[in-house]
């Protein structure tokens, strides 16, 4: 009759209710059947109801070594950790009617495997030494399994030494390894994960998606597309099959890297699910494909797509950047109705995107309705002030994020400093120059650039200049605000000499480069030199010239008297609509020339 009721127990959902046999077997007498409560033990954990599977437990006339670890292996998978440590303790104890004080690799396996699922290093450096007791720390499943524990659990150097004493490694812990290394910021751990793939490829163990899906994260720069790319490969000649979880890692990795062409590629074969198409929003939004982005977007809503975090954050970056208000007050009306309205980190991002806008009383709004304020929403709302030119807001402001004693001041310090350059206001910006270096953080790179721009905009070239001559890491922006400053200053061939420096040191140039020194250009008549540096924008550095750039040629050739080369130049700009600005300035250097 047991028998019977067993075969009633039958997996995959189409058997009958645990519970109606199990009150069958104890109206027929077959409870004392250990088979049998065994199968009924299975079939309760499947549901899962966990209460139901104990209670049986508890009541059965006999138990044998299956009883316990069918019961142990459920608790441990379904997060009631500790109950699965007493049953645990049970067996060691030889606890129970037909128990075992030996447990063997499937249970120990199946309790690191639930030390793994809930980050518990304390319980999973027990089972690591009972395995080690019991001789079963090398064996495969239970190595596998440690090393997942480690690995998840962030314990770098316990997951390798459990890893390179695994005498036979399964993919499984492969993939542990590798995704413990990519998920350490340092990059030299990133590194190892890369070297650790390529040795898993050379001894044939073939990664799983879930692999592809953990080394794709490794790649987040430019640079490093390339090898990026040599991993796409490797999947496709293995004819790995494209899942959307791999899709999106995929996605994501080509929008790190600006890797358009793949994007583009891998959008037409892929099948467009959720997880894709939130990716590929992502990574059109951060590679400035705006109106691609926007695209994804319509296409989401017509279908009824719930967008998740990360869309969102993006969608308002885009909106911003195109200056669209009203499509950034729809975005965030959207996030508000879908649940999103405590979400620090999206209204993080429609502040900002308000503030690019430049509308600052619903950036206030957002600020002020703000419950959890972190120190990047007191930071969005500080450079939505200084973005928009006031100043002293500004400054009370940053006063307040002073008195509140909120840490990550070097946000805040750039942001002020970037704010009184854009205001030209020197005396606030001597302030803060001071409390940066009562902070110690004056020679942040970040802010080592932003008083260089200071400086070099107020006038304080000198000062600048010092600075500049200290700093480690100089980034465009410091040479852009040199080169400008000493420009606009009357020291153009400082200026040019400063441009030469810069390109020995390996810093390509961007548009406010070349305002500045096709300035410096006009202003000392180097007529040849100036024609030289307008080509090389195209030729050399693939930048499109725009009106400020061909202003400043017509102005060199009009300070040079070349005023028939000066009238052939602004007849050839593509600039049609801006040609009367072109010609204002052309016939203001005449003027002034005495030509007029």
């Amino acid at each position: 009759m047991h028998d019977h009721l067993a075969a009633l127990l039958r997996g995959g959902g189409g058997g009958a209710h645990p519970q109606a046999v199990h009150g069958a077997a104890v109206r027929l007498g077959c409870i004392a059947s250990t088979f049998l409560c065994n199968k009924l033990l299975l079939a309760y954990l499947r549901r899962p109801v966990l209460e139901d599977a104990r209670r049986l437990f508890d009541e059965m006339p006999r138990r044998n070594l299956a009883s316990w670890y069918i019961l142990i292996s459920s608790s441990a998978r379904l997060g009631a950790l500790s109950e699965a440590f007493v049953l645990f303790s049970g067996i060691l104890h030889g606890a129970g009617r037909g128990s075992c004080d030996r447990p063997d690799s499937f249970t120990l396996g199946a309790l690191a495997a639930g030390c793994a699922r809930a980050k518990n290093i304390v319980a999973g450096a027990q089972v690591h030494a009972c395995a080690v007791k019991f001789g079963m720390d090398e064996d495969e499943s239970v190595a596998g399994a440690l090393v997942d524990t480690y690995a998840k659990c962030g314990h770098v150097d316990s997951a390798w030494r459990a890893f390179a004493l695994a005498p036979q490694r399964s993919v499984v812990s492969w993939t542990s390894m590798i995704a413990c290394l990519v998920n350490q910021a340092c990059p030299g751990y990133q590194d190892s994960a890369i070297t650790l793939f390529k040795k898993m490829l050379a001894l044939k163990v073939w990664p799983t998606n879930v692999t592809f899906s953990c080394i794709l994260k490794v790649f987040d720069v430019p640079e490093l597309l390339p090898v990026g790319m040599q991993v796409h490969g490797c999947l496709l000649k293995m004819g790995t099959e494209v899942d959307p979880a791999l899709g999106s890692a995929l996605m994501t990795m080509y929008g790190r890297c600006g890797g358009v062409e793949g994007m583009t590629r891998l959008a037409c074969r892929i099948k467009h699910d959720v997880f894709f198409r939130t990716s590929l929003l992502v990574a059109y939004a951060r590679n400035g494909y705006n109106t691609e982005a926007i695209g994804v977007f319509r296409e989401m809503i017509m279908e009824n797509v719930a967008f998740d975090q990360s869309a969102i954050t993006s969608l308002l970056q885009v909106c911003s950047s195109l200056g669209q208000l009203r499509m950034v007050k729809e975005v965030h009306c959207y996030a508000l109705r879908t649940f999103f309205r405590s979400d620090t980190l999206l209204l993080n991002a429609a502040i900002t995107a308000y503030s690019r806008c430049g509308d600052i009383t619903s950036a206030e709004n957002v600020f002020n309705l703000l419950e959890n304020k972190d120190i990047i929403s007191w930071t969005a709302l500080l450079t939505c002030y200084g973005q928009n030119g006031l100043a002293q807001e500004v400054l009370m402001f940053f006063k307040e994020i002073l008195r509140r004693g909120l840490e990550s001041p070097v946000f805040c310090i750039t942001s002020v400093l970037r704010a009184c350059s854009i205001t030209i206001d020197l005396t606030a910006g001597l302030q803060i120059h001071s409390r940066a270096l009562k902070l110690g953080i004056d020679a942040d790179t970040s802010v080592e650039n932003a008083l260089v721009n200071l400086y070099a905009k107020c006038g304080s070239v000198q000062v600048a200049l010092k600075i500049f001559n200290s700093m480690r890491n100089r980034g465009i922006i410091s040479w852009n605000a040199l080169i400008t400053s000493f420009s606009q200053h009357g020291d153009e061939e400082t200026a040019v000499q400063l441009f030469h420096l810069m390109q020995e040191e390996g810093v390509c140039p961007d548009d406010y480069t070349f305002v500045g020194l096709l300035s410096s250009c006009s202003r000392m008549g180097l007529i040849q030199e100036g024609c030289e540096y307008f080509k090389q924008m195209t030729a050399k550095y693939n930048l499109v010239p725009k009106m400020e750039h061909y202003t400043c040629m017509v102005d060199l050739y009009g300070r040079a008297g070349k005023f028939s080369d000066a009238m052939d130049f602004i007849g050839a700009m593509p600039y049609q609509s801006d040609q009367m600005k072109a010609n204002y300035c052309f016939y203001g250097t005449a003027a002034k020339l005495g030509f007029g």
